[in-house]
């Protein structure tokens, strides 16, 4: 079962930093079809100190995380309808 984190960053990097083989599905707070992005846990975009004092997951996002693809594309199927979109940095295998 995929981990949803909102409002959570603590939660969040600590789920980081247990699962460095992990995925994270990067959507907006009330998730749609046209933005899921998929990343390996490890990516420099979804981890580490967040850009301009930004947070991970209290703003406009929200983070899905769990340790295979499979989990999170059928979150993603059940909760939007729509597919997982791999990170163009990390390059996950969707």
């Amino acid at each position: 079962m995929p981990a949803v984190f909102v409002d959570d960053d603590q939660g969040y990097e600590t789920w980081l930093a247990r699962n460095s083989g992990g995925y994270v599905v990067n959507a907006y707070r009330h998730p749609t079809a046209s933005y899921l992005l998929l990343h390996r846990s490890s990516c420099r975009t979804i981890s580490g100190e967040p850009a301009r004092g930004k947070t991970w997951t209290t703003g406009q996002y929200l983070k899905v995380c769990a340790s295979s693809i499979a989990e999170l594309a059928r979150w993603a199927r059940l909760e939007t309808g729509g597919a997982l979109q791999p990170c163009g940095i990390c390059h996950p295998p969707v």
